[in-house]
């Protein structure tokens, strides 16, 4: 007889929980990245007759046309239940009318493109320990009066609003651009604790250089730490820069789009992901 599952809201009481589960699936979130996800997101848990925590899912609404989806994790025990196709069934409903973009496991793909998603892209995380060292020129800390500029160079570069998430990361890491001749922000990265390390990202900018400068500045300020940097494939460069950092390059995983695709704007770009959750 099929298990049961009772679909519902995940939320910050859950946390500790949805930590031990994604360390079940060897993934390296800490609680407190749970927390913070949630606290930007819409928690969704499959949860047994017990009460016990099986499987989650977490959408992170932008404006209104727009969500990533992420932290999709099953107990490697009920892989292949149906427990992923019911947790995505709730969110098709609960987003209903918005395009939905998430990055996929080579092994979720096939699931996502029986849901109507369809590849346009793909990513990989690049993890190591960061070796660099000494200044870099022409990047520095931001201030508080760059936070409006910096969300407005992200909706520039996604094609979407994300005011409340680039305000949430502003706050919860630290902030580096890339100034103008103005000194206004013309590129930015956010570094913050994640996993068993930091993550940099986004990290936008108007061209290749900056983007390198800018995550230069993040890996000489992080030496001898580990490091992860999520880039899409179409930045050879700076993929091949990070690679001769010692950051190497991860598997390929499928950027999917459920919807009409958003649409940035062509003077800055997106060189890294927030997250592989968060877009």
């Amino acid at each position: 007889m099929a298990a049961t599952f009772a679909i519902a809201p995940l939320g910050a009481a859950h946390a500790a929980a949805a930590t031990g589960l994604t360390t079940a699936v060897g993934w390296a979130h800490r609680q407190e990245d749970w927390l913070f996800a949630l606290s930007v997101g819409r928690g969704l848990g499959a949860f047994d007759t017990e009460g016990t925590l099986r499987a989650t899912l977490v959408w992170f609404p932008y404006d209104p046309a727009y969500s990533s989806v992420g932290m999709v994790a099953v107990d490697p025990s009920l892989q292949r239940s149906g427990i992923g196709r019911r947790l995505m069934d709730r969110l098709l409903a609960d987003a209903s009318g918005r395009t939905l973009m998430l990055v996929s496991t080579q092994a979720g793909r096939r699931l996502y493109e029986t849901l109507g998603f369809r590849m346009i892209g793909s990513n990989a995380a690049h993890i190591g320990t960061s070796i660099a060292s000494g200044p870099v020129e022409g990047v520095v800390a931001a201030g508080a009066a760059d936070l409006e500029p910096i969300i407005s160079l992200d909706a520039a570069a996604q094609g979407c609003a994300r005011d409340n998430l680039i305000a949430a990361l502003a706050h919860a890491g630290e902030v580096a651009i890339v100034p103008d001749e103005k000194g206004k922000p013309a590129g930015f990265a956010i570094c913050r604790r994640f996993g068993r390390g930091h993550v940099i990202g986004p990290v936008v900018a108007g061209n290749g250089d900056d983007a390198c400068r800018l995550v230069a500045y993040w890996l000489a300020r992080r030496t001898g730490q580990t490091v992860r940097i999520d880039v899409p494939a179409e930045h050879t460069a700076l993929a091949d820069w990070l690679t001769n950092q010692e950051l190497p390059r991860g598997g390929e995983s499928p950027i999917m789009v459920r919807g009409e695709a958003s649409s940035p704007q062509p003077l800055v770009r997106r060189y890294a992901l927030v997250s592989q959750a968060m877009g």
